[in-house]
């Protein structure tokens, strides 16, 4: 078991498993009718990952969710690993791994959406030799019609197509050179995304399965053109461009859409949280939460084009402005929205003298969670990719904040578990307002 902490942990908009493991957000789906379906990696009744099953969670609104209970268990071929769904036919689809003695990709089929039966010829991609070969994620492939699935392969991410979903052919690869992170890739993702300059770009993103100075794993991404065959990166970067500067939010993924609206934007979410510390953290009979939900889109900034996320943020109520000095907070979960003209800071503190600080210092964001309890959480800092007054929001949901800043250009997950529950917020070059969820 977890050591508890002294506080309620468990988040409000956040979702997390009445009890047990969960990890990799998995099949998200927003079906025929407009419920939205999550499906996460899951080990019942255990605190560290185990064999893995599939916990299936519903939503009308991406905030309020219901648990269903386990969709998918271990079988014969092994346990089930992460993957998407898609919907043909009328019918869910689940395209997951089976992890057994190699991994290979195989479905399941459900009528309602919630119960699902394994296609009994699986695996329907065969380990082509592989150690690693696993989280498929299956998109519509508009060019060559039919379907499109990226799956991670080691050290690169390999494309198939096919009619039917049954029958797959390799049709190319992309990563070997452009891998310059280290590690392997996990949990790909491949979408469009409207460019300012009226055409499309494709965002390519992985997890990064990376080696101890990156903390346990990162996002990274890719902007560039697919063809119906394979991806093939048009951005370049001087560096690896990370989905987010904040170290617990990996293996996002993004809906698919049963019913596809005209320039809806991408919504993603992703696991909140990190391999370095995912087993110890101190919340009791359960462990892991997802993101929010986010809003994806591409904006201009001084370095070129670069990804960014807007959040679906829960309902507000009382709101209270903060111009200086101390404010008091409203609870275990708020809002605090920030105008500054250059850079800022702000901290979040407690009777107890823990403190959780944020802001911008000589044109660089960053977060200090030294002083938030008793894991060792490093501070983040990434470069400002614009100028000007910088605007940022925090969703602070009991032991997680979510930061975003300058249109969603700057993104920061970070978890947090003080002792006490925070009560006080000091602002230093900003001002702002401070609104109750």
């Amino acid at each position: 078991m977890s050591p508890k902490n002294n506080r309620d942990c468990r988040p409000a908009w956040h979702f997390c498993a009445r009890e047990g493991w969960i990890n990799d957000p998995n099949g998200l789906l927003r079906d025929e009718s407009g419920r939205w379906h999550l499906f996460a990696q899951y080990t019942p009744g255990a605190l560290k990952p185990g064999p893995m099953h599939w916990l299936h969670a519903v939503s009308e609104d991406l905030l309020h969710w219901r648990e269903l209970g386990v969709a998918l268990a271990p079988d014969a071929l092994g346990e089930i690993y992460s993957g998407s769904a898609v919907v043909s036919q009328g019918k869910a689809v689940a395209v997951f791994t089976h992890h057994g003695e190699t991994e290979r990709q195989s479905l399941a089929f459900s009528e309602d959406g919630v119960h699902f039966e394994k296609y009994p010829g699986n695996p329907v991609i065969d380990n082509p030799g592989l150690r690693d070969f696993r989280d498929p994620k299956v998109f519509r492939n508009d060019i060559l019609g039919g379907w499109s699935m990226v799956v991670a392969a080691g050290d690169d991410l390999r494309f198939y197509h096919s009619r039917d979903l049954l029958r797959w052919e390799q049709t190319g690869a992309f990563g070997k050179k452009e891998n310059r992170m280290g590690g392997i890739f996990e949990c790909p993702d491949l979408f469009p995304l409207p460019a300012p300059d009226g055409g499309t770009l494709w965002a390519l993103t992985a997890s990064m399965g990376l080696p101890a100075s990156y903390d346990g794993g990162r996002m990274q991404y890719f902007l560039g053109a697919f063809d119906g065959y394979g991806f093939r990166r048009t951005i370049e970067a001087e560096r690896p461009l990370l989905v987010e500067a904040g170290q617990d939010n990996y293996a996002a993924v993004t809906f698919y859409r049963a019913d596809p609206a005209k320039h809806a934007p991408p919504i993603q979410i992703g696991w909140a949280n990190n391999w370095a510390y995912a087993g110890e953290t101190p919340t009791g009979g359960w462990r892991g939460c997802m993101t929010l939900a986010r809003e994806l889109c591409l904006m201009k900034t001084k370095e070129g084009l670069r990804l960014a996320a807007r959040p679906v943020s829960p309902p507000l109520g009382k709101s209270c402005s903060v111009s200086g000095g101390a404010a008091p907070l409203p609870g275990e979960g708020f809002v605090l929205d920030l105008e500054a003209p250059g850079d800022f800071s702000a901290a979040l503190r407690n009777e107890q003298g823990e403190r959780f600080a944020f802001g911008c210092a000589e044109g660089v964001f960053f977060t200090d969670r030294s002083g938030t309890g008793r894991l060792p959480f490093p501070r983040t800092s990434q470069a400002r990719l614009l100028e000007g007054p910088v605007r940022a929001r925090l969703i602070f949901d009991r032991s997680i904040a979510e930061i975003f800043a300058d249109g969603g250009v700057y993104a920061n997950t970070s978890l947090l578990f003080p002792e006490k529950r925070y009560e006080t917020v000091e602002l230093q070059g900003a001002r702002g307002h401070v609104t109750a969820i």
